[in-house]
């Protein structure tokens, strides 16, 4: 090999680390270049959390490899269909914001169980205990406080009120809502009217995941077990069950 040659190699080894170094730097900081701009821009994060877990995530239609709970990456800005679905379960969809540099979450995730409600032979005294059953009797099924809130209902609109006096409306109907519940920590209010229990999320963005958990003539009361898996209402005289989870 001649010194010309030598100095060839070595002259582009130098041009080709001048020139790469910088892409592996801004790469390696979460830059991304983005097409639809034309500029490079540093890439944020989703990080979702189901209940249950275990759950299949598609972004923008695509099926991802990863399950609940995820930490999708390298995510350009901008806004992004999410679906979580799991065999068994009603789907939750909705679409998040990705900003450049900060992570996205959507952790009260809850996923019910598709299983059809069954009609108990046995009377509430029978089958609930001393809590459910009060919860099932309550004197005013339109207020209910949990963990230094209180969830309330004037009969069309359901809305939460914290300990500061602050107001925040879940939801507004055209039906009479006959009870509200809280579900076990998770920003979801189950609500019943005199047709229908439904599950409603409390996470605004996007279009709020309303599922309906039970339809029927004359539904009237709501209780949940201690392990909040099971929901228990009465239709007319009858007690019924629906398994949540």
């Amino acid at each position: 090999m001649t010194y010309r040659t030598r100095i060839s190699i070595l002259v582009g080894f130098i041009i080709l680390f001048f020139v790469t170094a910088p892409v592996v730097v801004l790469y390696t900081a979460g830059y991304r270049w983005n097409e639809k701009k034309v500029r490079l821009e540093k890439v944020g994060i989703i990080f979702l959390r189901s209940r249950p877990s275990g759950a299949e995530i598609f972004l923008d239609g695509k099926l991802r490899s990863d399950h609940t709970p995820a930490r999708l990456r390298d995510l350009l800005p901008s806004d992004y269909l999410i679906k979580v679905t799991k065999k068994g379960y009603s789907a939750w969809s909705k679409t998040l914001p990705v900003e450049s540099a900060l992570t996205t979450f959507a952790e009260g995730i809850v996923l019910w169980k598709t299983a059809a409600p069954e009609a108990l032979a046995t009377s509430p005294s029978e089958t609930l205990d001393q809590t459910e059953l009060a919860m099932l009797k309550r004197a005013n099924p339109l207020s209910y406080e949990s963990n230094g809130e209180t969830f309330k209902s004037d009969g069309f609109e359901i809305w939460v009120e914290n300990k500061n006096g602050d107001r925040e409306t879940v939801t507004r109907l055209s039906d009479e809502i006959l009870a509200i519940l809280p579900y076990v920590n998770t920003g979801w209010v189950i609500y019943e009217t005199k047709t229908s229990i439904h599950a409603i999320e409390r996470d605004g963005r996007d279009t709020r995941n309303d599922i309906t958990l039970v339809t029927g003539e004359g539904l009237n009361g709501l209780s949940l077990a201690s392990d909040g898996k099971t929901l228990y209402y009465q239709s007319g005289k009858t007690l019924w069950k629906r398994i949540l989870q």
